[in-house]
């Protein structure tokens, strides 16, 4: 019975130190799409300070203010930082290579702008403004070439849900594999001791069955001093940790998934969910002849907001207006940041005319709601604009309802921001 009772042991101990490596090697791929989230950040960031970094040098052939030189030294080395980590994240040959080339263009930019810092009377320099309109130009492919780090890190985020959850399935392969050698052995080890000790016996293989049926909380109450008492007790133990193990397995899972849908500064649902869950509510609403309605929102003279304030104030105020806005929907609805200031919600069995009062109420909570530093806004206030679509069967797809709400959208810009409009 001894060694019966360590055959079954060592089959334990192996099968569970097998789920431990790979919910260990799960946990470092969690890590991994945190660096991710980080490298997306950081090149959020640098896009930001590249558009505010001709500023300085705009304003000094303006005013001819040499204090500008300070405010452009302070931008340029932000962004060294920046690049330098940007430099330093880890990422395949194409990543090195455009953190390499943005590096040198930023470098180029910065001397070109240099040059324009330190012209003597440059209000109405005809050759300061030659140069500021050279820097303009080559700042424009500047900035569509730091968008290049989004798609990267975009690419490998989901490079690493995808291996997040292979890993995921061995980890549950892993874990009924432990279960089911549990089975066996202590089915075989029941055979053979059966004719001596039946009852401890069959109490144990009971046992083993309602935890291999996913009854994790089950304990066997054998009390007896031999080697099947001992046993009984090593399985309790061993229940109990593939129990936490699958416990924090599930944690770990949702985690990963949480990481791959949301939007890392504001906790709503990211652009690649969006995306996703609009083409599955339009076959839900195709399939049952349901109604579908979106709303496409973005933050009013947001720019202005983030110039005066700067991004850290900016992005603050990015996390306040989702959570303003994640109050204004029901349980049912999603509500997505697709980049930006820009928002879109996503309304399930929602006519047209309920969109437009589910909009035109969340306009006026913005409006009303007491964002900070709002009052160096213009009109003195934070508002919004929206545009609203609702699907039509047969005639839309996911893009042409986009196009629909970004069309509106663009409407109530046009007519003077902080409206609601939709087209028909």
């Amino acid at each position: 019975m001894t060694a019966s009772f360590l055959a079954v042991t060592f089959a334990f101990i192996l099968c569970l130190s097998i789920v431990s490596l790979v919910a260990q090697d799960l946990t470092t791929t969690i890590g991994q799409m945190q660096e991710v989230e980080r490298k997306v950040e950081l090149a959020s960031h640098l896009q930001l300070l590249v558009n505010k970094l001709l500023q300085p040098a705009n304003l000094y052939l303006v005013t001819g203010d040499i204090g500008e030189r300070d405010n452009l030294d302070r931008m340029i080395s932000e962004i060294s930082v920046i690049i330098k980590e940007l430099q330093k994240q880890q990422g395949d040959h194409e990543w090195q290579i455009l953190a390499d080339r943005v590096n040198q263009d930023i470098l180029k930019l910065s001397e070109m702008l240099i040059n324009v810092m330190f012209i003597d009377h440059p209000v109405g320099n005809k050759e300061a403004a030659k140069l500021i309109r050279k820097a303009n130009l080559f700042s424009e492919g500047l900035i569509e070439e730091s968008k290049k780090f989004d798609s990267l890190s975009g690419q490998q985020m989901i490079k690493m849900y995808e291996i997040a959850q292979s890993k995921g399935t061995r980890v549950r392969i892993a874990y009924y594999g432990t279960i089911a050698m549990a089975m066996l052995f202590l089915a075989l080890l029941s055979f053979f001791l059966s004719r001596y000790i039946n009852r401890p016996i069959q109490d144990l293989y009971r046992g083993v069955q309602l935890v291999a049926s996913g009854e994790l909380n089950h304990r066997l109450s054998i009390k007896t001093r031999d080697e099947i008492g001992e046993l009984a007790r090593e399985f309790n133990q061993m229940v109990e940790a593939v129990s936490d193990m699958k416990k924090d397995l599930d944690r770990r899972l949702e985690e990963t998934w949480h990481l791959a849908i949301t939007d890392a500064l504001t906790g709503l649902y990211n652009h690649r969910f969006c995306m996703e869950k609009i083409v599955e509510e339009i076959r839900r609403a195709d399939r049952y002849d349901r109604p579908l309605s979106i709303i496409l929102a973005d933050i009013d003279s947001f720019k202005h907001y983030n110039d005066t304030h700067g991004h850290l104030r900016g992005d603050d105020l990015l996390r306040l207006f989702g959570s303003v806005m994640k109050r204004q929907v029901r349980d049912a609805d999603f509500v997505c940041r697709i980049g930006g200031e820009e928002f879109v919600m996503i309304l399930p069995e929602t006519e047209g005319a309920m969109a437009v009062q589910i909009a035109e109420r969340l306009r006026m909570a913005i409006e009303q709601y007491p964002f900070p530093y709002q009052e160096a806004q213009p009109g003195g206030n934070l508002t919004i604009s929206l545009g609203v679509a609702s699907y039509i069967k047969g005639h839309m797809d996911s893009q042409k309802l986009l196009k629909s709400a970004d069309d509106a959208l663009y409407q109530a810009k046009r007519e003077g921001k902080n409206k609601v409009v939709t087209l028909t």
